[in-house]
């Protein structure tokens, strides 16, 4: 696939998508709050101590809320929090929510592509080479945290090793991926029920390599941690049954990955059509399987790794 051939999230750029990413949260706060746990960051700013925080691949900011909710308000002058995102709207978003939450130390800046064509419209890690580095306009040795909420899987190859270069001695990385892709039945159930010639559907295994990986995998995230130089890795695999609101705002969170799904498996000039078309299969097949509280409920299970530099 070339990187102007069918980018795989076309409009992940724009304003729309970043409130669409918003509503996903529901979802990712859970292991971002074991990530930050796991970090002991509350512990060290409460004795003093600074830290200087990278969210790496950010988004709207879901590990961001958790850095600064784990901080008693009157320490958070000890923070200084940098989110870096390809997105610039997700980093617009980003920055209004810190000042409407008083957020002090939080700064934004939009990643480096090292000269990748059209690195604005990739989210696929095949489209990169070993040699892409998105980190080149960081500071090395800088920070003292680095967090990777679920992006690490379309992200270039050897991102993880480069990231430990902007760790202080004795810094903290972790990172998420989903286990799973706990909204395949219900996707694979709409496509079934889809107007002839049906569309593609892939399988569960190919939508599972292509949103997890090997990372989805404890002793894969454990090793992948370590072969970036990383020590007293550890990780944990999490469950969690998550209610994700009524079926239209439930669909309206799944634009990104049905987006993804469509550009990489459905054919080119019909996926516009095919998608508005899936849309409403999936609101009405989502309609009929609701929780009592009226709500999409999911089971979403996902693998937390972290570890520590050396010194």
């Amino acid at each position: 696939m070339s990187r102007k051939e069918d980018s795989l999230a076309a409009g992940f750029l724009d304003a729309s998508a970043a409130q669409k990413y918003k509503r996903a949260e529901v979802a990712t706060l859970p292991y971002a709050k074991i990530m930050v746990e796991k970090s002991g960051i509350a512990k060290h700013v409460k004795k003093g101590a600074s830290a200087h925080v990278l969210d790496f691949a950010c988004g709207t900011g879901a590990v961001v809320q958790e850095l600064y909710n784990s901080v008693p308000k009157e320490k958070w002058g000890n923070l200084k929090v940098r989110g870096t995102d390809m997105s610039p709207a997700m980093l617009e978003y980003l920055e209004a929510r810190g000042k409407s939450e008083g957020w002090t130390g939080l700064e934004t800046g939009v990643v480096d592509g090292n000269g990748i064509e059209d690195f604005d419209t990739c989210t696929d890690s095949d489209v990169f080479s070993a040699q892409d580095d998105i980190t080149q306009m960081l500071p090395k040795s800088t920070f003292t945290h680095i967090f990777v909420s679920f992006a690490i899987i379309v992200l270039p190859p050897h991102t993880l090793q480069r990231l430990q270069t902007l760790l202080q001695p004795g810094g903290y990385i972790a990172v998420t991926s989903w286990a799973s892709v706990p909204w395949y039945s219900l996707f694979a159930r709409s496509v079934s029920l889809m107007s002839l010639p049906q569309p593609y559907c892939p399988s569960s295994q190919e939508v599972q390599d292509k949103f997890c990986g090997n990372w989805g995998l404890e002793s894969c995230m454990v090793q992948h941690l370590e072969e970036a130089g990383l020590q007293d890795v550890d990780s944990l695999e999490e469950k969690r049954s998550i209610c994700c609101g009524t079926p239209d705002v439930w669909t309206t969170s799944m634009q990104f990955p049905l987006g993804v799904a469509v550009k990489t498996w459905w054919e080119q000039g019909k996926r516009d059509a095919q998608l508005g078309e899936l849309n409403g299969v999936m609101k009405k097949v989502a309609t009929e399987n609701l929780a009592e509280n009226g709500e999409v409920e999911m089971e979403f299970d996902g693998v937390v790794g972290w570890g520590w530099k050396s010194g």
